[in-house]
């Protein structure tokens, strides 16, 4: 009898120890492995960096330029996965700054991807919004129409300088100034760049190298033509040249 008790206890240890082992399998819930992906931006103008604001440099064809002010900004990043859907990178706005190129954007998930897209501006409603005196990215005056981002909204792009606007260009000529301030919710571009593989690993950053060359937006504008060198108003925004400068907007960015 007393090895009967025995054999029963044990059966009944064992059956205790398969379920709570089988509850615990069924409970674990798998974890996505993350890592970071960073943006690292170059400010260009045609096939120059630009070290420093002021220095006139010399563009294919010989035309000059000297810019004072080159920044704009980003958000909504989007990695767009093998099969051409896409993965949201945690939601943030990036002011893209001459003196500074590596943005970090976040944690995303573990995989291996084809692409990247985003947003040249602010979303509408970022665009509506009133930023706290604290935040470094949205609380900046000289991206403001006027001296509170309402009613207005932000400048997405801001291009400023001076620039050979004759038809033939030469090193005698004299620069020309031009200020190109682009906004509102109609000038809003969403940006998909081309097919590049690369892959977030776990607990490490990756990092895109990405120009920016603000001289695109000069494509297809009559520079000799003072007044397609203006850009300043919400409401010049809505004008023919703001137009075609705005569509330039998306060929601003390519591979390093």
């Amino acid at each position: 009898m007393h090895a009967q008790k025995i054999f029963i206890f044990f059966l009944i240890g064992s059956f205790a120890f398969i379920a709570i082992n089988s509850c615990k399998k069924e409970n674990t819930t798998p974890t996505t492995t993350t890592g970071k992906l960073s943006l690292h931006l170059h400010t260009n103008a045609d096939t120059n960096e630009i070290a420093q604001y002021g220095d006139t440099m010399v563009m294919t064809g010989g035309r000059r330029i000297a810019v004072t002010k080159a920044q704009l900004y980003i958000s909504g990043v989007q990695l767009i996965n093998s099969d051409g859907s896409t993965t949201n990178a945690p939601a943030s706005n990036i002011l893209k700054l001459q003196e500074t190129e590596s943005y970090t954007v976040g944690d995303v998930a573990v995989g291996n991807y084809k692409s990247v897209k985003f947003i040249a501006g602010l979303s509408v409603a970022t665009n509506a919004s009133t930023p706290a005196a604290t935040d470094l990215v949205l609380y900046r005056p000289e991206m403001w129409f006027n001296a509170a981002p309402q009613p207005d909204g932000f400048i997405f792009v801001l291009f400023q300088g001076s620039i050979d606007t004759s038809s033939t260009p030469s090193a005698s000529n004299p620069l020309v100034p031009f200020s190109l301030r682009m906004g509102t919710n109609g000038n809003l571009k969403t940006v998909t760049m081309p097919s590049k593989n690369y892959s977030i690993i776990h607990s490490q950053t990756t990092e895109l190298h990405i120009v920016v060359d603000y001289a695109k937006l000069f494509n297809g504008v009559a520079l000799n033509n003072i007044n397609n060198l203006k850009v300043n108003t919400a409401a010049d925004n809505g004008g023919s040249v703001a137009t075609q400068i705005s569509n330039n907007i998306v060929g601003m960015f390519r591979y390093e």
